[in-house]
Order: C-alpha cells, then sequence, then structure tokens
C-alpha cells in the first residue's frame, strides 16, 4: 500500500479492512480528475446516473466537477487504486479530449500492467523520480481509456443523466429547481426525491458545487474574478468569495485559508 502525493498528483494504493473503511465513501464531487481501479471488495459505484456493481480489474474515470459516490458491502475487504490529478499536469492533446473518456471500462491486462507497477515505482525511486515516472503512465493510461469504445453494463437512469447534461451545457446561467422543472415537465418534488434516491445529493447544491468549480477553471486560466462570479451567475462578489472558501480553504487569488 502507498499514498504519494507530489506536485499536483495525489496517488494512492488503498485496502479497508472488513468493517474498518479509511474514509468517507459518501457522495461528493471536487475540482480535479480521479480515476478508481478496483482491485477486490463488493462495491457498487456511482457516478451522475450511471451505477454498476464492480468486479476486478474495473476501473471508473470520474471528470472533474461529476458527483459520484461508493457502496460499499463492509462485511469485506475494499481493495482499489485512487488516482487523482488535475488536467493542467497533461498535455494538451489529452486536456482537450479528457471529457470525451467513458466512466466505466476493463482493460485488462493492459491497465493491470500499468497499476501494478505503481507500487514498484514508489517503492524503488527518490520522489522526484517517482513523480515522472507516475505522471508517464497517467498520461499513458488516459490515452488507452480515450481509445477504449466497448460499452461496459451498468445501470442508468437516463432522465436524471439528461438533466445532469442539462445543467452542464447551461452552467453559466442563472439554474433554479423551478426552471428545471418546467423545462423537464416535472414536479420539483419529484425532481428532488430523485435526485435524493439516485444521486444522494440535493440537485441545487450539486449546481452550486459544479459552478464553484467551472468558476475555479476559469480563474485558473486567467479570467478576472469579479468577471468570473458575474458569468457563473453568482449574487454578488462577495457571496462568491464566501462560497469559494467554504468549497477550497482557499480564496480565489489561490490563498490558503484554515
Amino acid at each position: 500500500m502507498f499514498h504519494f502525493i507530489f506536485s499536483g498528483l495525489d496517488f494512492a494504493h488503498k485496502l479497508d479492512e472488513k468493517q474498518r473503511p479509511t474514509e468517507n465513501y459518501e457522495k461528493h464531487l471536487h475540482y480535479f480528475h480521479e480515476i478508481v481501479y478496483f482491485v477486490r471488495g463488493k462495491v457498487n459505484y456511482n457516478v451522475e446516473g450511471e451505477s454498476k456493481k464492480l468486479h476486478n480489474g474495473d476501473l471508473v474515470f470520474i471528470e472533474a466537477g461529476r458527483n459520484h459516490f461508493a457502496e460499499v458491502n463492509l462485511d469485506d475487504c475494499y481493495e482499489r487504486y485512487v488516482l487523482k490529478f488535475d488536467s493542467s499536469l497533461l498535455p494538451p492533446y489529452l486536456q482537450n479530449r479528457i471529457g470525451e473518456i467513458r466512466t466505466f471500462h476493463n482493460l485488462s491486462p493492459i491497465i493491470a500492467r500499468i497499476i501494478n507497477g505503481l507500487d514498484l515505482y514508489v517503492e524503488n525511486h527518490s520522489k522526484e523520480e517517482t513523480f515522472i515516472l507516475l505522471e508517464s503512465e497517467l498520461q499513458k493510461l488516459l490515452v488507452f481509456l480515450l481509445c477504449d469504445k466497448k460499452e461496459i453494463a451498468g445501470e442508468y437512469d437516463e432522465n436524471i443523466a439528461q438533466i445532469i447534461e442539462w445543467i452542464d451545457l447551461h452552467i453559466e446561467e442563472p439554474i433554479s429547481l423551478k426552471r428545471i422543472a418546467s423545462i423537464f415537465h416535472y414536479s420539483s418534488s419529484q425532481i428532488c426525491n430523485a435526485f435524493k434516491k439516485n444521486v444522494k445529493m440535493p440537485l441545487m447544491r450539486m449546481v452550486k458545487a459544479k459552478k464553484l468549480i467551472a468558476a475555479r477553471k476559469a480563474i485558473e486560466r486567467g479570467e478576472k474574478k469579479n468577471e468570473v462570479a458575474l458569468r457563473y451567475s453568482f449574487e454578488n462578489y462577495s457571496t462568491f468569495y464566501r462560497l469559494y472558501v467554504k468549497a477550497f480553504r482557499e480564496s480565489p487569488s489561490g490563498k490558503k485559508i484554515d
């Protein structure tokens, strides 16, 4: 097992013993990309309307800003590799096409060879050398995932997926529960109940989080903070600042805040 954090990479090989989880498996979303490679256990993984019971060698790709959670049976050990990384570490080709990568994959033994080598890198090399090796393997892995067109069977809630797709397409606009209900011809209570059941996160909390992540990306591209807050329909800059600090524990200018 290992946990390697250096220069924007956060890679880990994790094993949770029976009834001893090492982390909170509840729903969340974040501003970086994440890959989960499943080794063993009894786990259902959910990513914005898609759900799959994982088998050995399955890989889950979670694009930044997508809500996800694991349903873990704690009667069994849960072993997996977790790779977290920001787009800024990738070459332009992968930055531009990473949104095309599907959620669920099984490319064993191709992926297995890459993943199984990570432990050896961490054990046998300096931190700087390990970073170079892991970054190289990450790019190789993403190319394989990008080229993988094989469909992996899983459950898919089309209604939830359509609503989330609409939110992503209109993320710069003012978005309200009333507006979504009107567009999709559901009652507000129907939508709230559907998201509570399938996404495990209130709809408007997810919208707010997605707006903040999109705003963070815009600021990292060099856009002006005040203009970004306005473009993503925050009430005012003060509100945007407060929500940003709460979400990322840093100011929009990048200053860490405890």
